[in-house]
């Protein structure tokens, strides 16, 4: 369930009304479509594509076919339903990872990550900006042979274009720093960013959000709670996450206004024993789809769960004996 950086190996009353009186306007505009995972082929967990479904888990079809040496993972839908956005890495190695977009039929496969050059080693965890112009993504950047990394946040054009930094703007990528960026979601007027910032000198992570301009960085969740992986609901009021992110047996999906109040756990699973992962919500913000581990397949496999947005109504929508996982709701094709 737990992410790969070089150097940090790392609802509730009333919430369903409030979600879905405005349409969805965030990273999928319109109406349920399919949703979008990874499965892994394998328990290293360095090899596995994308596959998508409906949200009564019938008609499952495979969208991407990487080789065996690769893994495809991270999806993301673009605002027409037309794409899929996600990371490619050999060997599972998500620290020389680069971006592809697909047709959400397997088709026209599109490599978007020319601009990731030397001192760019990678680039991951890539969104769709609401209008689907632009991509934010995160950036790992630094000497080959060397730990020593900058991880920031990018926004680039939906062709790959004119990558602008977001975060660390100025900053070395020869020198060690406290705080790496990664996970950014768009806001629904796309002038801000949601993402989670890892601290390394203590090892905890919160969400924090910015202007796309660099300037107002705010934090809103609490470092205690470990969060992980931020979705922005349809709306703008709500932004989900995960805590818990560096433990692999416990966690569970939370909400929080953009300011930070008003925080709440969508999910309740406690004693170690079950680990919620990251997911979204759905466009039409009536509902949320995230992982979970155990599934009901063998011990320690995770399956893809669909749910009301206070957590109640819970399906496995997979229910396999793989390990199914980075979930994303998408709209249906326009």
């Amino acid at each position: 369930m737990r992410r790969s950086i070089a150097i940090f190996t790392a609802v509730v009353t009333g919430l369903g009304v409030m979600l879905a009186a405005a349409p969805a306007l965030a990273t999928a505009r319109g109406r349920d479509g399919r949703i979008a995972f990874r499965r892994y082929y394998n328990a290293d967990h360095t090899r596995g594509d994308i596959f998508t479904l409906r949200r009564d888990g019938a008609r499952e079809r495979q969208v991407t076919h990487s080789r065996r040496t690769r893994l495809a993972t991270e999806p993301d839908w673009s605002p027409n339903g037309r794409w899929i956005l996600y990371q490619v890495a050999r060997h599972g190695d998500l620290d020389h990872s680069r971006l592809d977009k697909i047709h959400s039929n397997g088709t026209d496969r599109t490599f978007l990550d020319e601009s990731c050059q030397a001192p760019c080693r990678s680039d991951g965890f890539a969104q769709w900006s609401p209008h689907g112009r632009r991509i934010a993504f995160q950036r790992q950047s630094g000497p080959v042979d060397n730990p020593t990394s900058l991880v920031a946040l990018y926004v680039m054009r939906a062709n790959g274009t004119h990558a602008r930094q977001v975060t660390h703007r100025g900053a070395s990528p020869l020198v060690a720093h406290r705080f790496q960026d990664v996970a950014p979601t768009w806001s629904p007027t796309a002038e801000r960013l949601a993402f989670e910032r890892v601290d390394r000198t203590t090892g905890h992570h919160a969400i924090f959000t910015i202007r796309l301009d660099g300037t107002h960085t705010a934090r809103i969740t609490p470092w205690r709670l470990d969060a992980a992986q931020p979705d922005w609901s349809p709306n703008g009021r709500w932004i989900m996450f995960r805590s818990n992110e560096t433990s692999d047996t416990r966690g569970n999906v939370w909400v929080v206004h953009l300011h930070g109040n008003r925080l709440r756990r969508v999910t309740h699973a406690f004693g170690g024993n079950r680990k919620f992962g990251s997911g979204s919500f759905s466009p039409n913000g009536r509902r949320i789809v995230a992982s979970s581990s155990p599934g009901v397949g063998d011990a320690g496999n995770a399956d893809v769960y669909v749910m009301r947005l206070d957590g109640s109504h819970m399906r496995d929508i997979t229910a396999s004996a793989t390990f199914e996982s980075a979930p994303d709701w998408g709209p249906r094709r326009r």
